[in-house]
């Protein structure tokens, strides 16, 4: 399996949903029969009990560790250079940065980088 067939998996979600309005709220509340339920708010839209969020971020959690261990730095780099358009940009920030994420600075080191303005040292995450 390749890194951007793991990275493409989608979840499935249980006492979690995610709204963008009220009528969106309500219907992820029925739709999951949350009603009664102390429901918690997440981050970029996302409401769910405790344990439906824990699971939601437990499955992201998994992602990333199969990645770390499936996949190459090179390859995670090679996708996401193309994929936030690094050659267009003229930048490889985003693409780097992705890959660190994944991996220790040791093993992106190997990674021949292209339009590298910011040494690996210096990368921040904000």
């Amino acid at each position: 399996m390749n890194y951007q067939e793991i990275k493409n998996r989608q979840p499935i979600l249980k006492d979690c949903f995610f709204a963008f309005s009220n009528e969106q709220f309500a219907e992820g509340i029925k739709e999951f029969s949350l009603e009664g339920q102390k429901i918690l708010r997440g981050s970029h839209g996302l409401f769910g009990t405790q344990q439906g969020i824990d699971d939601l971020m437990k499955f992201y959690d998994g992602i990333s560790d199969e990645i770390a261990e499936k996949c190459t730095p090179k390859e995670v780099y090679d996708y996401e250079f193309i994929n936030h358009e690094c050659d267009y940009i003229g930048d490889d920030t985003d693409a780097i940065k992705l890959t660190l994420s994944y991996f220790d600075i040791e093993k992106v080191r190997e990674v021949k980088r292209r339009f590298a303005y910011v040494k690996l040292e210096d990368i921040k995450f904000n």
